[in-house]
């Protein structure tokens, strides 16, 4: 994006950048609660693939300029941002739609808060980003409480895989989330960030588009109903172009280390809308688990953080 347009959006019209961070954060978690209060009645890839078509529709007169501008160079890195939007719709949001059809809002909320840790270790994987003992550890509790959530706190649950297979597609979303943010990292800077995201939302609906095909023909029509023009509208506004808007904003102003804090602000938000707006009850191995979560992203990231400071 240009410093103009920047300006005209991004500052002259977002709140101060805490405030921002936070509203980006309530954003996404209200398009967890969102997904599941329709689940069985928006079939989870016509949400994705309309959700996409409608952020591109909106977002494209915002960055016509520049994306033209850029377009040789976009097309030169036509498969990483290819490969960004199969991570993100597909494996990302796709398998989150999917899991919130089979689970509820507080666990999907309480699986994803774990991101930040698969990310250091998907980090390891790829990039051999170097780990202390410490942060092992954390990375260790941290998936401990994860598997706690899925086993609902008891062992015999995951011994039988007697599981809940929406606890299981969010933890592949989560996976698969941690490699899109790994996978930044090789996305060339001189990308303007507006376009690479007009970029991956294109990628994303042409990924989509077959498996809406498929659903429609194998699973469920899309419904030319309420709910699927405010659950689309709301989470192409709100959880894709605010949330982004509002995130780079709060990015830009307290830097990204001060901004990650704003993640874990996800599963709170979530389990108070969870609770109002759903009906949903949390249970003590929710506690547990997230405990555990908790503890391994001090470990894993937040530790980290302190000492580098201090160096």
């Amino acid at each position: 994006m240009n410093a103009k347009l920047q300006s005209n959006i991004l500052i002259r019209f977002a709140p101060p950048p805490v405030i921002a961070g936070a509203l980006a954060m309530l954003c996404w978690a209200a398009s967890i609660i969102v997904v599941r209060d329709v689940a069985g009645i928006v079939p989870p890839a016509a949400m994705s693939f309309l959700r996409c078509v409608l952020a591109v529709s909106i977002l494209y007169p915002l960055c016509r300029p520049s994306l033209h501008a850029q377009w040789p160079l976009m097309r030169r890195h036509w498969r990483i941002i290819l490969l960004q939007g199969v991570l993100l719709f597909i494996g990302g949001n796709g398998m989150l739609f999917v899991g919130l059809q089979f689970t509820t809002a507080i666990n999907g909320a309480f699986i994803n808060s774990a991101e930040p840790v698969v990310i250091v270790a998907v980090a390891w994987i790829m990039l051999r980003d170097r780990l202390t003992a410490i942060q092992w550890a954390g990375v260790g509790i941290s998936m401990i409480g994860v598997f706690y959530l899925i086993g609902r706190g008891e062992k015999q649950v995951l011994l039988n895989l007697d599981l809940n297979i929406g606890d299981v597609f969010i933890l592949i979303s989560v996976v698969s989330w941690a490699f899109y943010a790994v996978l930044m990292r090789r996305v060339p800077p001189e990308i303007d960030r507006l376009n690479l995201v007009f970029g991956i939302l294109v990628a994303g609906a042409c990924v989509v588009f077959p498996f809406w095909i498929l659903e429609n023909i194998y699973y469920q029509p899309t419904p030319l109903i309420w709910e699927t023009l405010w659950t689309t509208c709301f989470n192409a506004v709100f959880a894709s172009i605010l949330a982004l808007f509002w995130w780079n904003h709060t990015v830009e102003g307290l830097g990204p280390g001060r901004a990650s804090l704003f993640v874990h602000l996800i599963p709170v938000y979530t389990v108070i809308l969870a609770v109002w707006l759903l009906g949903e009850e949390p249970f003590l191995f929710h506690a547990i688990g997230i405990g555990l979560i908790a503890i391994g992203i001090y470990l894993t990231t937040m530790l980290k953080s302190k000492r580098e400071k201090s160096v």
